[in-house]
């Protein structure tokens, strides 16, 4: 796994937090460091402190002894300052109890170390640590189409290019992943590509046939993207978007709000859906919002997948 590379360590490691929102609520780290304050002198064996290249902490990581084996606990700083504040106050108390034995820090790359973050909730996700599910796995034929597949990268390299912009250059976040089966082709076509989706059934089933790749997958929710610190892409990309209702427009404005902030300046924007309503109301947000875009109907005699797509350049 990426984190004990990152600790250097063979011993077992493990995230307090099973969510991304749970690692930005932080109720179980503070719970666990609460605890941490109160021991002895000594008491903790080891810490590592998590810096990035420039010197600013991403976390700490807590050597914890037991009798079936010593295993590191590793919590994330959240990216909300208050919550982080508080965090690094009770890291910081528990440095000054005298608690720890041996305390280090370690440089590694930002990006490296949310990727070993992502791995470990998307592996663990996908073997059942984070739910009770029963369900049985939906077939590999659920998640791969390839001639969808070809289609999607014909779309891309075609509407991309028209906006001069290669897809190869193009580091991608791919928003409302669901199982992956859009994610393929993204991964042929983009420089990088992270995929985000709310639907943990789905990500596990698509984590689970090797479809989505752990580090590069996030369960995490499209109405509050620039709440994870997931940082700025040049492409946002979303093939099949969920139905559009009237009930849930608003749902589906935020996250267009969302992706949004997404964009590094002068990136690009490629979403689809099936019904030419679906795109009316799209155009007609981002169009409110000061984006215009190009639609493109992309129907296909032997196909209701992405039928119509939205594009544009921030």
């Amino acid at each position: 796994m990426l984190l004990n590379d990152l600790l250097k360590t063979t011993e077992d490691v493990f995230l307090i937090e099973s969510s991304y929102e749970g690692i930005e609520m932080n109720l179980k780290s503070m719970g666990y460091l609460d605890k941490l304050r109160s021991l002895p002198e000594g008491s903790i064996e080891a810490t590592v402190t998590i810096k990035d290249k420039k010197g600013s902490n991403l976390g700490i990581a807590y050597k914890n002894r037991h009798p079936d084996g010593d295993f590191w606990f590793v919590i994330p700083y959240p990216c909300a300052p208050p919550m982080r504040r508080q965090t690094e106050a009770m890291v910081t108390s528990i440095s000054a109890s005298g608690a720890i034995a041996s305390a280090k820090s370690r440089k590694v790359d930002g990006e490296t170390f949310s990727r070993a973050v992502r791995q470990y909730m998307s592996t663990s996700l996908a073997e059942g640590a984070f739910c009770d599910c029963t369900k049985e796995k939906e077939p590999l034929s659920f998640a791969r189409n390839d001639r969808r597949g070809t289609r999607i990268r014909k779309l891309i390299q075609k509407t991309a290019g028209e906006h001069g912009k290669d897809p190869e250059n193009l580091n991608a976040l791919e928003i409302c992943c669901g199982n992956g089966m859009s994610t393929m082709p993204l991964r042929r076509t983009f420089k990088t590509v992270l995929s985000v989706d709310n639907d943990r059934c789905a990500v596990c089933n698509g984590l689970y046939h090797g479809i989505l790749v752990p580090e590069d997958t996030a369960v995490v929710d499209a109405m509050e993207l620039s709440r994870f610190g997931l940082g700025k892409f040049d492409a946002v990309v979303g093939f099949m978007l969920g139905a559009i209702y009237e009930f849930n427009k608003p749902m589906w404005r935020k996250i267009m709000e969302e992706s949004v902030k997404m964009l590094n300046d002068d990136g690009f924007l490629l979403l689809t859906v099936s019904k030419e309503d679906e795109m009316d109301f799209i155009s007609k947000t981002f169009a409110s919002m000061g984006i215009e875009g190009e639609v493109v109907d992309n129907r296909q005699k032997d196909s209701i997948y992405d039928s119509w797509a939205f594009v544009a350049v921030r």
